[in-house]
């Protein structure tokens, strides 16, 4: 029964995440693994990075939130 509650929480952030105004954080990825979630995924800018770490920080009933999404540069011009 407490594997239910695991996805109950992981499709509210997912939820939470695909609706962001935020467009690039609409396709980062959520995982739980016992009392930590998992972020992950690729971003344009740390500022998305951090969004999206903060769009589900009320969501997740004092759960540990691991930000694994990484920024990648865009190199313009090259």
């Amino acid at each position: 029964m407490i594997h239910a509650g695991f996805h109950d929480v992981t499709g509210r952030l997912r939820i939470l995440l695909s609706e962001s105004p935020i467009t690039e954080i609409r396709k980062v990825r959520v995982e739980q693994d016992g009392d930590t979630v998992m972020l992950d995924g690729h971003v344009r800018t740390f500022y998305a990075k951090q969004m999206a770490q903060e769009t589900i920080r009320g969501a997740t009933r004092g759960l540990h939130i691991d930000n694994r999404v990484r920024v990648e540069e865009v190199v313009s011009g090259a």
